[in-house]
């Protein structure tokens, strides 16, 4: 099972994960893994035409992603997700992931700025406080070249 990259962003596919995190991670295939209700609310046309052809992209309950990542053990799978209990209900799903990438979660009522594109309300703080807990590293940057802010040692901080 090849997880090369996980990563959180409310925008899902757009300009910085096609042109900066795509050609770095030389992947196969974006799975966007989502509960039934977010995936009814994704634009499916849309995002199969914002990523490049010779991307594959598979848009799946998260109950389905670990079935799905060990169909092809040869494949290189990068995870985006558009939320947080997204994320939180994946890895409950038993995907393993060992760190996760927050691209962008943008300003909602009550949330406060950690980061640049990153503001976090107190249920993203409890989930980030559970997938820390599990052992997995959470770090935010937009890009690759980007600093890398270690969301896990601010979390240790609170």
């Amino acid at each position: 099972m090849a997880i090369v990259f996980t990563r959180v962003d409310d925008r899902l596919i757009h300009g910085q994960v096609v042109q900066a995190w795509l050609p770095q991670l030389n992947v196969d295939e974006v799975i966007i893994p989502c509960t039934k209700t977010n995936r009814e609310n994704l634009n499916q046309g849309l995002l199969r035409l914002s990523l490049p052809y010779e991307y594959e992209l598979s848009i799946l309950d998260v109950e389905k992603v670990a079935n799905h990542v060990a169909k092809f053990p040869k494949k290189r799978f990068f995870l985006l997700l558009s939320c947080l209990q997204d994320l939180a209900d994946t890895i409950t799903n038993a995907v393993p992931i060992r760190a996760v990438n927050i691209g962008g979660m943008h300003f909602k009522e009550g949330a406060q700025k950690l980061a640049e594109h990153v503001f976090l309300d107190t249920q993203d703080r409890k989930l980030l406080k559970l997938v820390h807990d599990l052992g997995i590293t959470i770090e935010t940057r937009a890009v690759p070249n980007d600093t890398t802010l270690s969301v896990s040692e601010v979390l240790d901080e609170h």
